[in-house]
């Protein structure tokens, strides 16, 4: 297929994504305002990616140069160190006898026989007395029949294997160190497509895996191999497709980073990490850098580098930015060759890592260089994304922003985690482990109680996608509809500018509610959402559901009057709070209701538009009065529980007891009390005991 052929196809198959996209997004409650929506290969954001490696170039930031790169032969491209992980996989230690000229032979073990071929050199620690005889000498690869010197370097390893190693172009980074610090071969024996190439003789054409069979075979029937021993060990593999990793040597555009290590770490540190303990995972990332950013890539579909080579001298040719974004492969050089003057060119074919691109995200909502550029838009407020991109998504963006305009690109990071399948591995369609498909979940689940399971960790933290949690959020939406249907059958003649005396009951649940949004600002402002739902939660559910919600029924069907209006009113005050303090997350539920119960009080044009409840100091004395007269309450249901009788049913008397200052502060609770606990009577008594109240029932 024609390169432009599949690049049309790409194309369409991003079109259908962005719908499905949207269309999940939008059930599922996301606050998104689609008229900033954009693709990175939109033409005016190529224009800004384009337009960012012209100025990294200029500012001698950005250079290409033919080294060893990682290399995906899954993927066919190269890859940057940040798109690699290690994995422990099983392989084997093969004993390998290497002649030496004029007799005798030397062992190496090594877990890659098939680079033979491309070996270099025997490398030997100048320390281990038992190689001091092979000073200046030189060994024969088996199969091959190449003689290579024997260098001594502290490098090595005296403790593992026979404590001596071969080096091959390339192996490893100790590989890539040795053959640029001693001026050996490069003998590059894999190809790009993964396969042996004709510097490897009769492994032509073989995988990798097929040579290193063929390898062990021969040896084993020359005589030159000792043995084997199974291990496991880590290999460095691509993170997308898991495909072990090869080092190849292809020009490929670097930009330069390693120089700058201080400097990132210090934008890292002027970025508030949430939580905190990111920012390490960060720090250990610059600390460890080891390459240049990579940022070529040999694929079809991606933004264009936007230059070209002069075909004389190869010295490459900058498109202009008036002409940005330009793709090489279609339109010619502005100019003839700056260097020698030729017109005769050859367009760049590699396109840009994504990366690249999406570490331009402040930027590009900025419109950095475009003629609707916005202003004071950096840094920005927040970045938002998940742990395992740390050191790409965070790092990259971090790295631009500092090159670009010395600054960091957002004040806040906020570190999620990653949706779990049951086995507690991290859901991938790739891996085919997911547990269950968005769009078919929100068939048997709403969209809220969707996002009550998913915002049911702390920041940073996995969560395991849980039918039990599903289910609870189930229930919460059920018993918060339930309630404030409840409670709007009782506020139909509210008025909350008619005055109304709390009663103590009231007093304490207003406060609770104060003090519950306190909690919950305080989770909230460090982007802890659990938090805020957790306190959300734990306050619509027990204080006033269980507990307020029961005591102000008797006032509630009473007829109107003063002791009816205070409970209105602090019923009301007590659902509006929770009821915005569960909104982020209940996005559809809250609003609805909001809706049907509160707009016509609060005139805003939706719950998601309203004020955030102000996280005022609550009455402490309201609150530890009101926490004391529940012992009442609780003693009378425990007593009721005890004896199988209904919640409903009378008893004679409550006797409570307790030391007279608390005892006092209680007994304004009476009313209520008894009203709840449908006791005939409260019986009063003080106790010296020092200790808090003491409720019993009365036969």
């Amino acid at each position: 297929m024609p390169r432009s052929e599949f690049v049309k196809k790409c194309l369409e198959v991003t079109k259908q994504a962005e719908a499905g996209f949207r269309d999940l997004w939008t059930r599922l409650g996301f606050s998104c305002d689609w008229d900033e929506m954009y693709t990175t290969i939109d033409p005016w954001v190529r224009r800004i990616s384009q337009r960012s490696f012209l100025d990294l170039h200029r500012r001698g930031r950005v250079y290409r140069r033919e080294m060893p790169t990682l290399w995906c032969p899954e993927c066919v491209t190269a890859v940057a160190q940040a798109e690699t992980e290690d994995r422990d996989l099983p392989s084997t230690f093969h004993d390998i006898e290497f002649p030496l000229p004029g007799g005798g032979v030397i062992p190496i073990a090594t877990t890659r026989p098939e680079l033979l071929p491309a070996c270099v050199a025997v490398f030997r620690n100048p320390s281990d007395g038992r190689w001091m005889h092979l000073e200046g000498r030189t060994a024969r690869v088996p199969l091959f029949d190449r003689e290579v010197r024997i260098i001594a370097d502290g490098r090595v390893a005296s403790d593992k294997g026979s404590g001596l190693v071969m080096c091959c172009t390339f192996g490893d980074t100790t590989d890539i160190a040795w053959q640029e610090e001693y001026g050996l071969d490069l003998r590059i024996v894999l190809e790009k497509s993964g396969r042996m190439g004709p510097l490897a003789g009769f492994l032509e054409g073989m995988t990798a895996a097929e040579a290193r069979a063929e390898v062990v075979s021969r040896l084993g029937a020359s005589g030159l191999l000792r043995g084997g021993r199974p291990i496991t060990h880590a290999v460095n593999v691509h993170e997308r497709c898991g495909t072990p990793l090869e080092y190849l040597v292809y020009p490929q555009w670097f930009i330069r980073i390693l120089d700058m290590k201080a400097d990132l770490l210090e934008r890292g540190a002027q970025v508030r990490w949430h939580p905190p303990m990111f920012k390490v995972r960060f720090d250990h990332w610059v600390e460890n850098l080891k390459w240049d950013w990579c940022i070529s890539r040999q694929r079809y579909y991606g933004v264009p580098f936007p230059l070209w080579y002069c075909a004389a001298c190869g010295e490459p040719i900058l498109a202009g930015e008036d002409s940005l974004p330009v793709d090489p492969l279609e339109s010619p050089p502005p100019t003839p060759c700056g260097a020698c003057g030729s017109s005769e060119s050859v367009p760049e074919s590699d396109v840009m890592d994504t990366w690249a691109t999406s570490s331009l995200t402040p930027q590009i909502n900025a419109r950095w260089g475009e003629r609707d550029e916005r202003q004071g838009f950096l840094p920005m407020g927040l970045r938002p994304q998940a742990h395992d991109i740390i050191r790409t998504w965070a790092f990259y963006t971090i790295v631009k922003a500092h090159l670009h305009g010395g600054d960091i690109p957002w004040r806040d990071m906020m570190i999620s985690g990653h949706a779990l399948n049951p086995s507690r591995e991290k859901m991938s369609k790739s891996r085919g482990n997911v547990a269950g498909d968005p769009l078919a979940a929100l068939e048997r689940y709403s969209a809220d109680e969707l996002r009550y399971w998913a915002c049911s960790s702390r920041l940073g933290t996995d969560v395991v996608f849980s039918e039990e949690v599903l289910g609870l959020g189930r229930r919460l939406v059920t018993k918060l509809w339930n309630a404030v249907r409840f409670a709007a059958a009782h506020l139909e003649d509210y008025d909350p500018s008619t005055p109304a005396e709390p009663r103590p009951f009231d007093r304490w649940i207003v406060a609770r509610a104060a003090a519950v949004a306190r909690a919950a600002t305080a989770g909230m402002d460090e982007y802890e959402y659990s938090v805020c739902m957790r306190e959300a939660e734990t306050f619509f559910w027990s204080a006033l559901c269980d507990n307020y919600l029961e005591i102000a029924k008797a006032r509630l069907y009473s007829g109107p009057g003063p002791r009816r209006a205070a409970a209105q009113s602090a019923l009301y005050s007590a659902l509006y709070t929770v009821l915005r303090l569960f909104a982020p997350v209940l996005v559809h539920i809250t609003e609805e209701l909001y809706q049907e119960v509160f707009r016509r009080f609060e005139g805003h044009e939706s719950i998601h538009l309203a004020p955030w409840p102000s996280p005022q100091e609550p009455d402490a004395d309201a609150l530890s009065a009101g926490d004391a007269a529940l012992v009442v309450v609780e003693a009378a249901r425990r007593y009721k529980s005890e004896k199988g009788l209904s919640m409903a049913s009378t008893i004679s008397a409550i006797r409570v007891s307790g030391p007279a200052a608390l005892l006092g502060a209680v007994r304004p609770f009476g009313e209520d009390l008894a009203g709840v606990a449908r006791a005939g009577r409260i019986e009063w008594t003080e106790s010296g005991d020092g200790e808090g109240i003491r409720a019993e029932v009365s036969e």
